[in-house]
């Protein structure tokens, strides 16, 4: 007899365990619901950090906070951009005014982070650039894609595409060039720096990475 009982008890209190488990999984489908994704912030993938905090890291060293949108065909009329699903919340310096402006563009992490990025160690390398075969090539899309091998490119097409922000003035679209680490850097910024000259600010005080006399040797050809 005891033994049935206490069969009776481990049977009672299975099915019990199994009823809990089987609430709690449908309070969870009630909460996310089909579909929902997780959180993201604007500066970057899942778990890519504090936002507020890179944001507020950015605004105190004198960028400007603005959001872009990846788009296609932006060489073409308005009115045939496709924009895409990317969105990215990044910091931009400009300096100058008018015809005189320039700007910089970086991603959050790149410029907050006391760790390296890929985007980071390339700025600071001042890589020795190359030139495009063409004369009339985009020289910091060839040099993204050729002296850095990162990436800028929409396609294989002769259509470009940009990140976009149409309420700016001037700098509606800024071309990125992109690393493994999903790091970026406005490529034109990239491309002056390495020869010497500066557009909207110069980054290299402005990271929180600072290696001193130790930045790894990941690009070669370095000034």
């Amino acid at each position: 007899m005891p033994s049935q009982t206490r069969s009776r008890w481990t049977v009672s209190a299975l099915l019990a365990v199994l009823t809990a488990v089987a609430v709690g999984a449908c309070s969870t489908a009630a909460t996310t619901g089909p579909g929902t994704a997780p959180a993201t912030s604007a500066g970057g993938s899942p778990g890519s950090g504090d936002t507020a905090a890179a944001e507020q890291y950015c605004t105190t060293k004198g960028g400007m906070l603005v959001d872009r949108v990846a788009t296609w065909n932006t060489n073409a009329d308005p009115s045939a951009w496709l924009q895409l699903a990317g969105r990215w919340r990044v910091c931009e310096f400009e300096t100058g005014s008018g015809d005189q402006a320039t700007r910089i563009s970086v991603d959050l992490t790149t410029l907050s982070s006391p760790e390296p990025t890929i985007a980071a160690i390339a700025y600071l390398s001042k890589v020795r650039t190359t030139s495009p075969p063409q004369p009339s090539a985009n020289p910091a899309d060839w040099s993204c894609r050729n002296d850095y091998l990162g990436a800028s490119s929409f396609g294989n097409t002769a259509s470009v595409g940009g990140w976009v922000d149409q309420s700016q003035p001037v700098f509606k679209v800024m071309d990125y060039c992109v690393f493994a680490d999903g790091s970026a850097i406005d490529e034109f910024g990239l491309w002056y720096h390495a020869n010497g000259a500066i557009r909207g600010a110069d980054l290299a005080p402005l990271f929180a990475y600072q290696p001193g006399g130790k930045l790894p040797a990941m690009f070669q050809s370095g000034r």
